[in-house]
């Protein structure tokens, strides 16, 4: 079932954006991702790079750029991620 809190956060998120101030969607993305963590030991570090990538937007001011930039990004996160499991499974003698 899904978490009431994260439906009004995405529910917000489209509403900032589709007014047009990207800015201001992740500043409440920062705020409002703080209730759905159950540990917030990498939280600094989510606040800091989602302030250093509201800054590169507002400088470079092509929002398309920088979302490509964030996709690339995501994606080769998710291979690092996917590569550590696999070689944790291997590692533990499970079948990939």
């Amino acid at each position: 079932m899904t978490d009431r809190r994260f439906l009004i956060l995405c529910g917000g998120e489209i509403l900032v954006i589709a007014a047009g101030n990207i800015i201001a969607a992740f500043i409440i993305q920062v705020i409002v991702i703080a209730a759905l963590l159950d540990d917030r030991r990498d939280y600094p570090i989510f606040i800091a790079a989602a302030a250093l990538y509201a800054l590169v937007i507002a400088v470079i001011d092509h929002v398309l750029l920088s979302l490509l930039a964030l996709a690339v990004a995501l994606i080769c996160g998710y291979a690092a991620l996917t590569l550590y499991d696999y070689r944790l499974t291997v590692r533990a003698g499970g079948s990939a």
